[in-house]
């Protein structure tokens, strides 16, 4: 019986020793063919491929030998260039369907003793060739970034050492200088560095010379002791988060209020300040924000019919808040000896002065019928409003001259680039489609809603529309077939180009009276792609011709449209009133920017 357990205890041994070998040899295998797979033949098929490149690229130069170099000379053919003449078929990375690079990989050939050498440089994803591809590192004297007051004396302080891991240290004056500064002008100014090595491996490097003013220094030299624009001035125009203000003057302390050069929205007296601190300053690019002061307190006096000409100081003031309104107390200071100002808008602006419980103040560059530039309305009415702002002491002006073509720049807003979402721009830029033109009015989940920049036309005039030729209650309906609502949703594209949009739920928003930002009312929604815009979005009240709303009233015959001079008109409208028609909507989450700025000169032209 021992005999036979020493048997199988040593029959057990064999067997684990035989099982160990086994997993060491499957082990060495999966490793060996770990190697080859992942390191060998990847690296052997790159030299292959090098081959290829190399051998089509003496091709080239055979049949293209007048692109040879003379005697110390060196030529350069990339694989894009040998692609696109078919001297090479596509030259892709290992495992994968992905080219290797084309642009940066290249075969260049020397002449030195009447023979020509060739060198191959090719990059396939993580594999690149051994020869030296890149250019000589440059290094200056001084920072890459320079910053000089306008007029400073600026000198280049040029270059400090140019090596290469080749050619070693290069001689600094063989480096190609270019670019000039004009301190004279703010601005933001280049010069670049251009070095070679013997391979015509190139290298730029690129100091940014800034000339700024202080803004305050530019308001001082532009106005007079008080610090006030006066008169029909044309240099106080500055940019400020894509979109551009009047410089209204210098405040003591060293703050500088501005004011939008448009209307931007219309809304009532009294919601004024809720509409500007809650939704518009919403919509404003963020970075901008840090240039404002956001605790300032802003005129609001009462102002009696007698006081409106002779009033140039407030007295009482609103809490602080970071927007507001110019005062009556600002454009009478704006005025110069003939009794003129820039301030004075063609359409009707609220004010921050009021004149009662129940009035407040507008102003216009003259009312009809009067010379007056002063009217009172009712607190309800709705009129248009530009925003007013109080940007913090020591800005500078980093380019710009403060004219309307080239206003004073001051914050770091930027032109988005092509190849980006239209959803990562902001409010107030404008985008192309088709042949129309609208403007962003803010972001909504990741949807761009916008408003078109003009009244919906066909090839010959203008489009307009009785609001609802139904006996029915005369509410903004785009399930009703006569109904404008119905019409706009379901004619609209007959019009423009429309697959860019996307349908999303609209609020028709049913006041029990009139409209008022905060007034009471109930809402009904819809799922719609296109819509007249609402009373109170940004930028829905500026035009050129009447157009309608879509607030509506419980009362039946009360509807809205803004009028040819921007003002909303809701009173009892005839059932036949014509009136045109621009469209609200959303834009598809991937639209892209194919060119352009934004700016209404020059939009965004998009593609979906």
């Amino acid at each position: 019986m021992e005999k036979k357990s020493d048997t199988i205890q040593e029959t057990n041994k064999n067997n684990k020793k035989i099982k160990r070998y086994l997993k060491l040899l499957i082990t060495i295998i999966i490793l060996v063919l770990a190697l080859w797979f992942i390191i060998i033949y990847p690296k052997v098929e790159f030299s292959k491929n090098e081959n290829k490149f190399l051998d089509s690229a003496k091709r080239y130069f055979q049949i293209n030998s007048a692109k040879l170099p003379n005697e110390g000379n060196t030529s350069t053919v990339t694989l894009q260039t040998l692609y696109h003449q078919k001297y090479v078929s596509d030259i892709k990375t290992v495992y994968t369907k992905d080219a290797c690079n084309i642009e940066d990989s290249w075969v260049k050939v020397q002449k030195k003793e009447g023979e020509y050498k060739y060198y191959v440089y090719l990059e396939c994803g993580t594999f690149k060739s051994s020869v030296d591809h890149e250019g000589p590192v440059i290094t200056l004297n001084g920072d890459k970034v320079m910053n000089l007051q306008k007029g400073e004396k600026f000198t280049d302080p040029g270059i400090k050492s140019v090596k290469d891991k080749t050619d070693g240290q290069i001689d600094n004056s063989k480096v190609v200088v270019k670019g000039n500064v004009n301190t004279n002008k703010a601005g933001t100014y280049e010069i670049t560095y251009t070095a070679l090595d013997s391979f015509k491996n190139k290298t730029v490097v690129t100091r940014k010379v800034i000339v700024s003013l202080d803004l305050s220094t530019a308001i001082n030299n532009d106005t007079n002791k008080e610090k006030v624009y006066k008169g029909l001035v044309t240099n106080n125009y500055i940019k400020f988060a894509g979109q551009t203000f009047r410089i209204v003057n210098l405040n003591n302390d060293g703050t500088v209020k501005i004011v939008s050069n448009e209307d931007v929205g219309t809304v009532n007296y009294e919601d004024i300040d809720k509409w500007l601190n809650d939704y518009y300053y919403s919509k404003i690019y963020n970075k901008s924000k840090d240039l404002l002061v956001t605790n300032y307190k802003w005129c609001n006096d009462q102002v009696g019919e007698k006081e409106l000409s002779s009033r140039q100081k407030c007295v009482n003031k609103t809490n602080k808040q970071v927007v507001g309104l110019l005062s009556i107390s600002d454009y009478n200071n704006s005025l110069d000896n003939s009794g003129n100002s820039y301030l004075y808008p063609n359409t009707i602006n609220w004010m921050g002065d009021y004149l009662s419980k129940n009035s407040a103040w507008t102003t216009r560059s003259a009312f009809v019928g009067t010379d007056s530039k002063y009217y009172s309305f009712n607190k309800d009415y709705n009129f248009a409003v530009r925003p007013t702002f109080i940007l913090k002491k020591g800005l500078k002006v980093t380019a710009g001259d403060g004219s309307e073509d080239s206003p004073y720049i001051i914050d770091q807003f930027k032109t988005g680039k092509v190849g980006a979402k239209i959803n990562t721009r902001y409010s107030g830029e404008y985008v192309s489609y088709g042949d129309s033109i609208y403007r962003i009015v803010e972001i909504e989940n990741g949807y761009t809603k916008v408003i078109s920049n003009s009244i919906l036309r066909n090839s010959v005039e203008d489009i307009t529309i009785q609001y609802n030729t139904s006996s029915k209650a005369k509410i903004y309906n785009p399930k009703e077939k006569n109904n404008i609502g119905y019409y706009i949703e379901n004619n609209t594209s007959k019009y423009l180009k429309s697959d860019i949009f996307v349908k999303r739920t609209i609020k028709v928003p049913i006041y029990q009276k009139q409209a008022t930002y905060s007034g009471k009312k109930t809402t009904k929604e819809y799922n719609v792609k296109f819509s007249a815009p609402s009373i109170y979005d940004l930028y829905s009240a500026v035009n050129s011709a009447n157009f309608w709303l879509r607030e509506s009233s419980e009362k039946q015959y009360i509807k809205y449209l803004v009028s040819n001079n921007s003002t909303i008109y809701y009173d009892e409208l005839p059932d036949k009133f014509d009136a045109g028609i621009r469209v609200s909507a959303y834009i598809d989450k991937n639209a892209t920017i194919l060119s352009g700025k934004g700016t209404i000169e020059d939009p965004y032209i998009l593609t979906k």
